[in-house]
């Protein structure tokens, strides 16, 4: 078995200089060279990101965006670039039609998907939630918005690109994927903030409760299961950053995400912290009741505090809680990214599009050529083939080394590799005789 050899995509120093000098950039730059620069500076930082947690090595990235105080620039990134596809880009397309390439446009989507993902990485510990402050409001309303969307949109995920689609027809599908993959995320952040509910301020608590009821989202999510589903052959498949089919052996297995929720409805529910803020009524014990049929015993036998909120659901068909005590008085912070955003272009938005529009429907080759070599030292394919998430074949985890042989399937570690093999042997013999036809 072979370890992946891979190198840091940033020298230490830079990615360092990198987060400590980071600026929000400007909504009505987005098209221009010193944009495309700033895109390419946050793919390189994710890329290394990626790289420390599929490697297990320390998560510097992370611990720079904490200490420099730099975790709202992304959570305003991922806000403007939201906005953006909502008010400029619709005016854009149909003032200009159809684009002669998409790449450029790609690129102001795939700057969302990556903050996003980044976020992801950075608030999954414990310490980065807690200096979030008040930008934490503005990372909820953002991530409630994208996982309403998911539950609520009736929109179907497009499977596949149609044979001889146009340019823009190839955009929207990506989109599509990508808008897929960041409301996943959302759904990652959501229930990490939840899990860490115990030293987030009380504002945020109440954010998270009395205005979105959070634990309302969470059910559905946990009845829709939006990241199983079963593809066109008849399989089913998982969503883990793309579809992978599941195997037998494993379809009673609690998915990563699956469990972040639970977890997340766990806490949210049993900590007394929160109680005051979520008042049980008709309605939401109606709704959480749903929960019983989802907490059988393959589901304790996993995540075994899950007892406790079975226990909890059991009581409130019995003896709902009585709620007789007045939430604490808090100070009403009110979000601001998105509204400063708002009030910043408000009534531009048109002189926007028709000026970006000049940028990304441009066909000179000079200003294309000049946005892609920015972009190639970004989008490096030996460098995003290093840095993409593998998961164990054997168990589904994080996986950082290689079957020897074929140099084709992953896995996390010996054990997993010879738990494998007996199913693996014939598919790693048939990769063999492929490529040795191939060559």
């Amino acid at each position: 078995m072979d370890e992946q050899s891979v190198e840091f995509i940033l020298p230490s120093w830079e990615a360092e200089a990198l987060i400590e000098n980071l600026k929000p950039s400007s909504l009505h730059e987005i098209g221009t060279k010193k944009w495309f620069e700033y895109h390419q500076k946050l793919m390189l930082l994710h890329q290394q990101s990626i790289l420390e947690i599929s490697t297990l090595r320390e998560e510097t990235v992370k611990e720079w965006f904490v200490n420099f105080q730099k975790i709202p620039i992304l959570i305003y990134e991922a806000i403007q670039i939201s906005l953006w596809k909502e008010t400029v880009f619709p005016v854009m397309i149909g003032a200009k039609g159809e684009p002669s390439n998409t790449f450029m446009m790609y690129s102001v989507f795939y700057h969302e998907s990556i903050v996003v993902s980044l976020l992801e990485n950075i608030v999954f510990h414990s310490d980065s939630v807690e200096t979030l402050e008040d930008s934490a409001l503005d990372l909820i309303d953002y991530t409630v918005s994208k996982v309403t969307d998911l539950i609520f949109s009736e929109k179907e995920l497009q499977a596949s690109l149609p044979e001889n689609a146009t340019c823009l027809e190839e955009l929207i599908f990506k989109r599509g994927g990508m808008e897929f993959d960041i409301a996943m995320k959302s759904i990652s952040i959501l229930a990490y903030l939840a899990g860490f509910v115990e030293g987030l301020p009380l504002t945020v608590i109440k954010r998270l409760l009395s205005t979105h009821d959070v634990p309302y989202l969470m059910t559905i999510l946990i009845e829709k299961r939006p990241w199983r589903k079963i593809s066109r052959e008849g399989i089913d498949v998982l969503y883990m950053s793309s579809w992978e089919t599941i195997k037998d052996s494993e379809k009673d297995k609690i998915c990563k995400i699956e469990g972040q929720i639970w977890i997340g409805l766990r806490e949210l529910l049993l900590n007394p912290k929160c109680a005051p803020y979520y008042p049980i009524n008709e309605f939401r014990i109606a709704e959480l009741l749903k929960l019983q049929k989802h907490l059988h015993e393959r589901v304790l036998d996993q995540i075994a505090p899950l007892i406790d909120l079975r226990r909890w659901l059991s009581y409130l068909t019995v003896s709902p809680p009585s709620n007789t005590s007045n939430p604490p008085i808090t100070v009403e912070i009110i979000p601001q990214i998105r509204s400063s955003i708002l009030k910043k272009y408000q009534k531009k938005w048109k002189n926007i599009a028709k000026s970006q529009g000049e940028l990304f429907y441009n066909n000179d080759i000079n200003h294309v050529k000049g946005c892609a070599d920015i972009l190639s030292v970004a989008y490096d394919v030996d460098k995003m083939v290093a840095t993409a998430v593998r998961h164990c074949a054997s168990c589904s985890e994080i996986a950082t080394k290689k079957c020897s042989k074929c140099k084709s399937v992953w896995y996390c570690g010996r054990e997993c590799q010879v738990n494998d093999w007996p199913g693996h042997k014939n598919k790693c013999e048939e990769i063999l005789k492929s490529e040795g036809a191939v060559h």
